[in-house]
């Protein structure tokens, strides 16, 4: 199977290591005849954003009803966080299920289960197939993304989707009042801190995101995220600044906030960022402990975290094998004790897991439940890392 790259696999040779065995000037020119016409068409009502990944051959399972999967090497053209288009040299219905063995950043071979969603006739035996996935997944952990440009991953944001808390600090009162009319028609509330001190104190009754900036000198960056992990809070914080992009990539990799975006803001990209942690949940705040420094099980934090971290690997082994006892016995231990150590979201998604294997009796048919419990229990942390 060709490796996972951003960059056009067409460039190397093709032969027969897919279903459509064109040539490589044929399948450049047929992507690019069919670039050219998605960029005719209007974006406007994609819920996700579209990325070019073309690869020659990304190995696919076809579950056609009452028979045995059939393995299969198809061209990948684009992927976004709901789904995937691939080209194929037949006709596939629509909900027929399907497995795309991609290849993820960190884990090697990682399966994305999903259903086709239409299936388009292209020319000859080439059929365009739509890939809707079961849960939607991390662009980033496939290709290479941008972090300060390109990290977005909702194509549209609709004002009535966004509510929560957000708090601001150190910002200056006017480009505070423009960030107050960006929220209009939105279900957010603004809350403005005039400090380091009431920027804590706001997110500690309750936030879904800070935004800090740096820029006005009256928030030290560095002390402020530190301060936040200090607290124990698990708040997403975005930074905005009109810093270079050297300074904003030196902030990215040395502080580590969840995302930095530059100024001068628009509605668009604003809200694009905003929907990250509003609606997507990118932040991934489920997966960092909410206890504070004084309770008195923070001490098992470490413990803890490492124990979530070995139960994520160990899920994944059961999957492969489809143990469903002993999967649902990790799965129940889970939830359990993980809303105990600060971890509700991973121990809601455990009890996600075990209904559906109770329901069902089936690994397979848990598979989308599980794979969310084992990326959160890979990812968990007991504080926000910062530098």
């Amino acid at each position: 199977m060709a490796e996972m790259r951003v960059r056009d696999s067409t460039s190397q040779s093709v032969g027969r290591i897919n279903t459509l065995g064109l040539s490589i000037n044929d399948l450049a020119a047929l992507l690019k005849r069919l670039d050219e016409a998605d960029g005719a068409a209007s974006g406007k009502h994609r819920r996700f954003k579209r990325r070019q990944f073309r690869l020659a051959a990304l190995e696919i399972e076809v579950h056609h009803a009452g028979s045995v999967p059939t393995k299969l090497n198809v061209v990948c053209r684009n992927l976004s966080s709901g789904g995937a288009a691939l080209l194929h040299n037949s006709f596939l219905h629509v909900g027929t299920k399907v497995v795309l063995n991609f290849r993820h950043a960190a884990r090697g071979i990682a399966p994305v289960t999903g259903r086709v969603a239409h299936c388009a006739h292209v020319r000859s035996l080439i059929h365009q197939l739509g890939i809707k996935f079961d849960s939607p997944i991390k662009p980033a952990d496939y290709l290479h993304l941008d972090p300060l440009e390109d990290w977005f991953t909702l194509e549209n944001v609709k004002d009535e989707e966004m509510r929560g808390c957000i708090v601001l600090v150190g910002t200056s009162g006017m480009e505070a009042k423009l960030v107050q009319s960006f929220l209009k028609g939105t279900e957010v509330r603004l809350r403005c801190a005039v400090d380091q001190a009431q920027a804590l104190a706001h997110a500690a009754e309750g936030a879904d995101l800070i935004i800090a900036d740096p820029d006005q000198q009256t928030l030290e960056l560095r002390e402020f995220l530190r301060a936040v992990a200090e607290a124990g809070l698990s708040t997403p914080i975005l930074v905005v600044t009109a810093r270079g992009l050297d300074e904003r990539q030196r902030i990215l990799k040395e502080l580590q906030p969840s995302a930095v975006i530059a100024k001068p803001l628009t509605r668009d990209v604003f809200a694009r960022a905003l929907a990250e942690f509003l609606i997507v949940g990118r932040s991934g705040a489920s997966t960092v402990s909410s206890m504070g420094v004084s309770d008195e099980k923070v001490a098992m934090l470490p413990e803890f975290v490492r124990s979530l971290n070995a139960s994520g690997a160990d899920l994944r082994g059961l999957l492969e094998r489809s143990e469903a006892d002993a999967t649902q016995a990790i799965c129940s231990q889970i939830a359990s004790a993980a809303p105990t150590m600060g971890f509700a979201g991973i121990g809601a998604l455990a009890e996600q897991a075990v209904r559906s294997l109770t329901q069902t009796r089936s690994v397979e048919s848990s598979k989308a439940a599980l794979q969310r419990l084992i990326d959160a229990c890979e990812s968990a942390q007991a504080v926000r890392r910062v530098a």
